[in-house]
């Protein structure tokens, strides 16, 4: 990847012997963006395409390479698809207000499948289909589908069991589709007239005109449940109002081009991805579908002009890079290494020069610090032009990524942030949750608006609110607090839960508790040009964030963890990591009793490191669940020091306090 050969060595022993620095081209792309788009006049989500048919025709809208056959659609087949897809669902019966379960991964169909179900008037709820078949039969029967989309004949089969017979009585499952190939034997003879495949919907489709039903903006669109392993999964109830909202306002913090294109990896029933991929799509860019197997080749095989993922996916793309560098010579290596430690250094003064370090949001910048950044700019910018052209142009070459990074679902690693931001690659990190369906927050693709370490600007229309979580109160800028959010992407509720929707907006008013906890910067401070940008701290609520995005709940952990006899308490750690740890206080008569019985006054650490891996491995976690790694501690918890509630219930805080070096020793060894 990497090519330096002795001309380039002579080039930088030179350039580091000069007085001045070459002129340094500007750090961040300053786009010059066209008008915003007009607010949008649509009434639903699927009126969309229609438009775009009108406006971009023939363009390339959806490519997807890696199903087969492989399928592309420009904006007029794409319209015309979901149009015949949803006159199919409605000579199946699917009228207004019904609900179609729809469980598959990424592709072409799964678009046109979605909004062919929204154009007849119905919601979808939306999951993948690894989840397990207990998840899957809860939704299907919470969210009292009438109807059920699969990806292929896989994930029919497992789904059989809940589906019931042809001829069984009161089967709410009116009709069942097939995407992708053919249904096993099994399956036909099972749901016999009740199952279709993508091909014949299509054909009838073909042979019936579609009958708009009357749709308004605050009609269901789409359930989205969230994951998590505490109980059963939430139905979040979004709108056409909530979607369009996103389609019509991302263009504050990208704007794509018509012809331009996005790299799509993310499971599409993800509302991040999802949201994402219908404003690129409203701009007339093409999608292209990934999936986690190829889309490293893809990258340049497609180059995109937007990549959308989370932390996990840049994590491993640096990784990658690394990996490479270490391989090359040791001269190679050892000049490349320092050419990127001096551009890391590099940057990091110019954001303090430029006002967007956020170790001067809050207090003004001091004249020594800026003095210190600018000789420290002026010192490293040869080394930084020389980085940028040996090997950051080559590095990008190699990623694939032409235009700029979407990075959400997780906070930004400040290492990655450095060396995206080194390399001349910008990331946009943003903020928010399905049941705001999604952006709250993100980073601009302008220079001074993309504040690393943050999360940007709130989304326009939405307001932020930053509380004491005890008394509700409203804390000054430049405080932590919890964050609360209200605006026209904020959710309906959740889906026969009234309970848990009066409990999200228990703050009154329309104000929904995201639960995260953070800080805005205040304006008027010296030197700072971060005003009103939103820093993440962490969760008042307990959920795990890993940085593949995925929520972990983890007290349903902590209790399977404490079914072993020797374990006595375990608080569970992970947040931003890949994988998850936990503290571990074992049982000492527990403990005792076994060491009498072989024979030993008490048993030796090594054996009962050997007892809590054996009880570890045996638990059955998803994939995102698994403990890779855990610490013994040699104190129990208790009351007198604050570990314990007087119910003897762990608290997290004073634990992670306490045994902050436990932690941070724990934390090392995670992925």
């Amino acid at each position: 990847m990497i090519n330096m050969n002795s001309v380039f060595i002579r080039q930088f022993l030179q350039l580091t012997r000069t007085s001045s620095a070459p002129a340094e081209p500007r750090r961040e792309q300053q786009q010059v963006p066209p008008p915003a788009p007009a607010p949008s006049e649509l009434e639903t989500l699927p009126q969309l395409w229609d438009r775009l048919a009108a406006q971009h025709g023939g363009a390339l809208a959806v490519l997807d390479p890696h199903h087969q056959p492989a399928e592309e659609y420009s904006f007029e087949q794409l319209a015309a698809a979901v149009s015949q897809f949803a006159a199919g669902l409605q000579a199946l019966g699917l009228g207004l207000g019904d609900k179609v379960s729809l469980f598959s991964e990424n592709s072409g169909r799964w678009l046109v499948a979605d909004q062919a179900i929204m154009k007849c008037g119905a919601a979808d709820a939306v999951r993948g289909t690894t989840s397990s078949f207990d998840e899957l039969q809860y939704i299907l029967q919470h969210s009292e589908s009438s109807g059920l989309v699969v990806q292929d004949a896989a994930t029919l089969d497992k789904m059989l069991p809940a589906l019931g017979t042809d001829d069984a009585q009161g089967s709410a499952v009116r009709f069942v589709v097939v995407l992708w190939g053919e249904p096993s034997a099994e399956a036909a003879a099972a749901l016999g007239s009740r199952l279709h495949t993508y091909e014949a919907i299509m054909a009838q489709g073909a042979s019936q005109d579609f009958r708009p039903p009357e749709l308004s903006s605050s009609d269901l669109a789409t359930l989205v449940y969230t994951s998590g392993t505490t109980g059963h999964p939430k139905g979040v109830m979004l709108t056409h109002a909530n979607l369009l909202y996103q389609v019509s306002n991302l263009h504050f913090f990208l704007r794509p081009q018509p012809g331009q294109r996005a790299l799509s990896l993310l499971p599409p029933w993800h509302i991040y991805e999802r949201s994402c991929g219908y404003y690129i799509l409203s701009c007339g860019a093409c999608q292209v579908y990934s999936n986690i197997r190829s889309f490293r080749t893809d990258l340049t095989a497609h180059p995109p002009d937007y990549f959308v993922c989370v932390p996990l996916v840049l994590d491993t793309l640096h990784s990658k890079v690394m990996n490479t560098l270490k391989k090359a010579s040791a001269v190679r290596r050892g000049l490349a290494m320092g050419l990127l430690a001096a551009a890391g250094a590099y940057v990091r003064a110019q954001r303090l020069i430029e006002g967007v370090s956020l170790q001067y949001a809050v207090e003004p910048r001091p004249l020594a610090a800026l003095v210190r950044a600018w000789l420290a700019a002026r010192l490293l910018a040869p080394l930084h032009w020389l980085f940028r052209r040996l090997v950051a142009a080559k590095v990008r070459a190699a990623l694939g990524i032409r235009g700029c990074v979407v990075s959400g679902g997780g906070s930004l690693s400040p290492h990655l942030d450095d060396f995206f931001e080194a390399i001349g690659l910008p990331v946009l990190n943003g903020w928010g949750l399905t049941e705001t369906s999604p952006v709250l927050s993100c980073r601009r693709n302008q220079a001074g608006q993309n504040v690393r370490g943050s999360v940007g600007q709130p989304t326009p229309g939405t307001q932020l609110r930053l509380v004491d979580p005890e008394t509700m109160k409203d804390v000054a800028d430049g405080q932590r607090g919890l964050l609360l959010a209200k605006g026209p992407g904020v959710m309906a509720g959740y889906y026969n839960d009234p309970g848990a929707t009066a409990k999200a907006f228990q703050a009154g008013d329309g104000w929904f508790d995201t639960g995260d906890l953070g800080w805005r910067a205040p304006a008027g401070v010296a030197g700072s040009s971060m005003a009103g940008t939103i820093v993440l701290t962490g969760r008042a609520k307990d959920t795990i964030v890993l940085l593949n995005g995925e929520n972990v709940e983890p007290q349903p952990i902590e209790d399977m963890l404490c079914c072993s006899p020797y374990i006595k308490f375990a608080v569970l750690i992970g947040q931003d990591h890949r994988s998850l740890g936990t503290l571990v206080v074992p049982d000492s008569e527990a403990l005792e009793t076994l060491a009498q019985e072989r024979g030993l006054e008490a048993l030796p650490a090594a054996e009962v490191r050997q007892l809590v891996q054996q009880h570890i491995a045996g638990l059955p976690l998803s994939r995102w669940e698994h403990i890779t790694a855990f610490e013994v501690l040699a104190e129990p918890f208790s009351v007198d020091d604050g570990t314990l509630t007087r119910t003897m219930k762990p608290r997290r805080a004073a634990i992670m306090q306490k045994y902050a070096a436990e932690v941070k020793a724990l934390e090392a060894h995670l992925r």
